[in-house]
């Protein structure tokens, strides 16, 4: 027993003894055994059949060697966990129409028309830029929807060849017959795959690029809204500067250095007045959709007699308005 115990102790595992009813008895009783943590952190792991890979691979068929390998660990694990898988996020719907799963190739279709219409119903609040509008675009109709076919695509193939394999183990008696069961069953579809991957690459560029389309044309209409709020910033600062230096308002407005502004080509009349300060504007032909629409400009002085402006869109429909005016 003592050499035992040496021997257990030698490997790091921590035993206990239970002493004896009668002191006089010197000879130790082993009453458990604790293992280390480098044995218990493994304990919760099952151990997989090799009938079960065997028959992962003939269900999988092309490329069995990266998916089995991922299955087994998903089933040794009792946990399928998201990782990267390049074809899936390179051309989401070719590989999951290739590879039979209908339902994640059409879920992968309308995660970009879900993202078009996410990001047209946000754009307003982005910066008046066209990169940063590109940006947002490219950022939601293509990066997050790839990125999210991408990562689970593993997991999802996986449930779905488990599924098959385990139909194929309750339609037959022995591994053998369910490996036969799972060949004559075919694991991609490659024409079929192809045709609904492409037509619906073809349904979901036209769709989501119909809805960008009209999209951007209302961002370039807003962005030019917001480059002729801007140049009415001159007057603005006029009436800033009196106000915190008298108390007072611009008698005689200067209105050439509207004029040197880039978005004055965008504004037909323009005027200050001298009474209450408000600054308003007359929209040009430059913006067809908008050509004699008007927006006001009016300061507000709060309780910390810091000057405020309000943005006023006059008849002018709030998707062509920026963020800093009327939203």
């Amino acid at each position: 027993m003592a050499v035992a115990t040496a021997a257990l102790r030698n490997t790091g595992v921590a035993v206990t003894h239970k002493p004896s009813a009668n002191p006089a008895d010197l000879v130790p009783t082993l009453d458990s055994i604790v293992f280390p943590p480098f044995v218990r952190e493994h304990q919760d792991e099952r151990r997989v059949r090799p009938a079960l890979a065997v028959l992962f691979r003939v269900a999988v068929g092309p490329h069995a060697d990266y998916y089995v390998r991922r299955f087994v660990k998903y089933e040794r694990t009792g946990r399928s966990a998201p990782s990267w898988h390049w074809p899936a996020f390179i051309f989401p719907g070719l590989w999951a129409f290739y590879r039979k799963l209908w339902l994640y190739g059409v879920a992968c279709a309308m995660l970009p028309l879900i993202g078009a219409a996410g990001f047209t119903a946000v754009d307003a609040w982005l910066a008046p830029s066209t990169a940063a509008w590109w940006a947002g675009a490219v950022l939601c109709v293509w990066l997050l929807p790839a990125l999210v076919s991408g990562a689970f695509a593993n997991p999802f193939y996986y449930h779905h060849i488990r599924d098959h394999v385990r139909q194929a183990e309750r339609s037959t008696r022995s591994p053998e017959a369910a490996a036969r069961y799972l060949i004559n069953r075919p694991a991609t579809d490659p024409l079929p795959g192809i045709l609904f991957g492409l037509a619906a690459l073809l349904l979901v560029a036209s769709l989501a690029g119909a809805r960008l389309q009209t999209a951007y044309h209302v961002h370039g209409i807003r962005s030019k809204v917001a480059q002729a709020i801007a140049a009415m910033k001159p007057l603005q600062r006029q009436v800033e500067e009196d106000w915190t230096s008298s108390r007072s308002l611009p008698q005689r407005p200067d209105y050439n250095a509207v004029r040197a502004e880039k978005g004055s080509a965008l504004v037909q009349t323009f005027e200050l007045s001298v009474r209450s300060g408000r600054v308003r504007f007359d929209l040009g032909p430059a913006v067809p959709e908008l050509q004699g629409r008007s927006i006001l400009l009016a300061p507000a002085v709060d309780a910390w007699q810091k000057m405020r402006w309000l943005c006023v869109p006059i008849d002018i429909p709030v998707v062509y308005l920026p963020a800093m005016c009327g939203r």
